[in-house]
Order: C-alpha cells, then sequence, then structure tokens
C-alpha cells in the first residue's frame, strides 16, 4: 500500500560503504535538505561521514535564522560527531529554538535534552544491531508545548526454532582445553551436543573415550571435533600442521564423532588466487591435503565443517591484506572445491557468527544479513557467542558471553528470526565461550529460548 504521508531520507555511514549508493540515494526524491510540515521546519543535514560539512552548517544556520519551531533529523547522534561538528552543533542550539534532534547510528533507544532541545536516537530496524530491544520503527510525536514523545513500534521478529535436525535441542557448548575435563562438565549438565577442542596434544585419549562411553550410556550426544590449524609455510611452499591434524582426525574417529570442524586454511588472501581469480599453487596443495586428512573419515560418513575465521580489527578489505575466505564469496567457493573422494554431501559451513562481525573492514561490508542469505543453505554446525571491545584497546574480541538476545555487539534477533524461518539450516549450535561461568550462562540463555519454543 502506498504511504500516505511524505517521507525523508537522510544517509548513514553505511551508504558510503556500497561505491555508487550515495549518486542513487541523492537522486531519490525524498532526499531534500528542508521541508516544513505545519508550524515545524524538518531539516535534515548530511552526517553521514561523522562531521557537520560547510554544506550543511550553512543550510541550517539560514534556515533557523526565521522565526518558528525546527527538528533536525540526521544520522549521527551529537556525541558520535567530530569533536568540531559537535561543539558548533551544540552552540547552535544554545542560539536557536530547535525543538527535537533526531539520530539513529547507536542501535540504541535514549533520550536527553542539550540546550533546551531534545536528542532521541532510535534503535533502528537492523535486526543483528538492534541493542536493549527488539528492532523496530518510532512513532513521534509533538505536544501543544513543543515537547515530542516517542513510541516505539517492535518488528515481529519469527520465533519458531523447533523441530532441529538434531532429534534433541540443538544447544550446546565448545570448549577449548582438555578433552576429559570437557566430558566431566557435559556429564553434569543435560546437553546434547557437544565440541571438542584439545588444548594441548598431550590429552589422554583413552580416559576421554571411557567418559564419552559412560557420557552416550546416560543421553544421545552429537559429537563435534574441532581440529588445529592448518597453514601455509611460504618458505617450504608446503602446508604445515598436516601431522598434528592426521593425529586428531584418528582420534576423533576412534571416539566415532559425528563431525570434524577445521577452519578454512590459514593464509593471505592474494595468496590463493591471482588478480584474475586463477587458482594458484598453494590452493591446489591445500586441495590435495584436505582430501588426503579427510578422505577416510568421509567415506565413514563423518561430516567435515569447514569454519570461517576472521581478520584482525582494522584489517582492510583488500585481497592482499586479509585472510584467505574472510569474504563470503571465497568461503563458498572453498566449501564448494573441497570434494573429499568426490563426496559434498557430507561437506559444509561452520559458521561462526562472531568471527562474520569482527572482520576487520569486511565486518561492515559484509553484514550477517548477508552472511545468513549467502551460506544459509550451506551451514552443517554454528559457532555462537559475542564480540565486544577490549576494556583497554577498545578493539573488538571475541568469545564473550550473551547476556541477552539484545546485547552488543551482535543482537541475536535477526540469526534466531532466519533461523526460525529456516533461512538457516537448523544445525547443532556450539556456545564457544572462553570463560566457564559465562559459557554456562549464555547455554542457560539458549536453552531457555529453545525450551519456550518446545513448550508453547
Amino acid at each position: 500500500a502506498d504511504l500516505n504521508a511524505p517521507w525523508l531520507f537522510t544517509p548513514g555511514n553505511a551508504e558510503l560503504r556500497t561505491p555508487g549508493a550515495m549518486p542513487v540515494l541523492s537522486s531519490c526524491p525524498a532526499s531534500c535538505r528542508s521541508l516544513r510540515l505545519g508550524e515545524v521546519q524538518f531539516l535534515l543535514p548530511d552526517t553521514s561521514s561523522s562531521k557537520m560539512l560547510q554544506s550543511d552548517r550553512h543550510l541550517l544556520e539560514h534556515e533557523l535564522s526565521a522565526a518558528g519551531p525546527a527538528a533536525i533529523l540526521t544520522h549521527y547522534p551529537m556525541d558520535v560527531l567530530d569533536a568540531d561538528s559537535r561543539a558548533w552543533i551544540e552552540a547552535l542550539l544554545a542560539e536557536h529554538p530547535v525543538e527535537l534532534y533526531l539520530a539513529g547510528h547507536r542501535h540504541f533507544d535514549r533520550t536527553r535534552s542539550i540546550h533546551g532541545c531534545q536528542e532521541i536516537m532510535t534503535r533502528g530496524l537492523d535486526p543483528d544491531k538492534a541493542f536493549g530491544g527488539p528492532p523496530g520503527i518510532h512513532l513521534l510525536q509533538r505536544h501543544d508545548d513543543g515537547t515530542w514523545t516517542a513510541e516505539a513500534i517492535p518488528w515481529p521478529h519469527a520465533h519458531n526454532l523447533l523441530p532441529a535436525e538434531t532429534e534433541h535441542s540443538p544447544v550446546g557448548w565448545s570448549i577449548h582445553g582438555d578433552p576429559l575435563e570437557a566430558m566431566q562438565q557435559t556429564q553434569r549438565t543435560d546437553l546434547n551436543v557437544l565440541e571438542l577442542r584439545p588444548r594441548e596434544p598431550t590429552y589422554n585419549l583413552a580416559a576421554t573415550a571411557d567418559e564419552l562411553a559412560s557420557l552416550r550410556r546416560d543421553r544421545a550426544i552429537y559429537l563435534s571435533w574441532h581440529l588445529p590449524n592448518l597453514t601455509w609455510n611460504e618458505t617450504s611452499a608446503a602446508v604445515e600442521g598436516e601431522q598434528i591434524v592426521a593425529r586428531q582426525v584418528d582420534d576423533a574417529r576412534a571416539c566415532g564423532v559425528d563431525a570434524l570442524t577445521v577452519h578454512v586454511p590459514r593464509i593471505g588472501a592474494a595468496r590463493m588466487s591471482d588478480a584474475q581469480g586463477a587458482r594458484t599453487d598453494a590452493w591446489e596443495t591445500f586441495l590435495a591435503c584436505y582430501d588426503k586428512l579427510f578422505r577416510a573419515a568421509a567415506a565413514d560418513g563423518i561430516r567435515l565443517s569447514i569454519e570461517n575465521i576472521h581478520n584482525a580489527p582494522g584489517t582492510p578489505e583488500d585481497r592482499t591484506s586479509r585472510e584467505f575466505a574472510t569474504e563470503i564469496g571465497e568461503y563458498l567457493d572453498w566449501i564448494a572445491a573441497d570434494r573429499i573422494g568426490g563426496d559434498i554431501t557430507r561437506i559444509g559451513a561452520h559458521f561462526d557468527v562472531g568471527h562474520a562481525r569482527n572482520n576487520g573492514a569486511l565486518g561492515n561490508r559484509q553484514p550477517l544479513g548477508d552472511w545468513y542469505a549467502r551460506i544459509g543453505a550451506n551451514i552443517t554446525g554454528y559457532h555462537i557467542h559475542q564480540v565486544r571491545p577490549h576494556k583497554e584497546t577498545g578493539k573488538l574480541t571475541n568469545h564473550r558471553d550473551i547476556p541477552s538476545v539484545y546485547s552488543r555487539t551482535i543482537s541475536y534477533a535477526g540469526f534466531l528470526h532466519a533461523w526460525s524461518k529456516s533461512q538457516l539450516n537448523r544445525a547443532p549450535l556450539f556456545i564457544e565461550v572462553r570463560d566457564t561461568e559465562e559459557r554456562q550462562r549464555t547455554v542457560n540463555l539458549f536453552q531457555e529460548l529453545f525450551a519456550k519454543d518446545e513448550t508453547s
């Protein structure tokens, strides 16, 4: 249906990520910078670069010189603008009667007053970044005294989590440490999904197998084994780590695992293909290595779940700077190329949600929704954790707990919606949180989410 009301567009920083987006959007009829509705003058400066441009400063000064109430609608809230722009806009508000400054960008709701102007910040519609509550739109109302109130209208995201691929709850955990201790921790829970990831090579396989047998007598277990990395040695032009991976594959098969999890090759993106996309000797060497290591396991019916990795914070998105397969297309190409023993039916993506979000410049270029849409049907397992800024450096760190569905830096509302709509395969969910107490809290949260669906 047509919207029988004026609508306006003001760009944000996301529009700067796609070449050509701004010219298209600026030609939109809704991109006007000033509009009067009733007695209120609405002004829409472009703060997409986190600055108040000189042209917009002139616009605001000119329009606000006329008598009457005004409202400013823009992307960046005042405290996120650069220092010069922030000082300028606050001085402007002290001089002119601006009733409302409406902004977004930070993805949570906030209202405050600056020089008598109400600044209202809304969390917006992005389901992967809506913090503190569900994503949605806001209906703003102006009152006779010039004050404004905002009513949140939440997005009715789906919640239909079961059935899953497993006969039991798909929620489990991945423990990076001693496999025997991981088994013992799991024994004290009601979990049916477990991933082992030995931290040291000196683990006791016999004791682990005994504990696993005891666990399996108690309940059904979906078991994955997370393998060490396979890396590229440029000097020898060879793959490193093959022997230790081969040993752990044998140990995993002895334990009767359902799946093996392995990272994509650890090598720079530019080393795996040239500028024209032709595959290099390194690509072919890694491919042969995967086939050699995993052929027997695939013949046993064991799933090979290939995990995405992430770039360090601040890594540019160009191929010479970033890691291989941190770009979605490369990741899918590598999974498709791995025809272990000629059979790809047991090979898929082990999707680490936190890695996709904390991925250098690509973390913003490739929103989580893009990952869900493009790899969802290929997913054979998940790593679930939160990403938060480090207290000292401010850089994003992985493997933190998830206090709620709407906590930052990843809102899992989008994930659960995509799962509910079967855009994502309903594969086992491994909570990959390093701290023991944080891991248990996160498991409890997801168990409750799935239990509610089971009883509804």
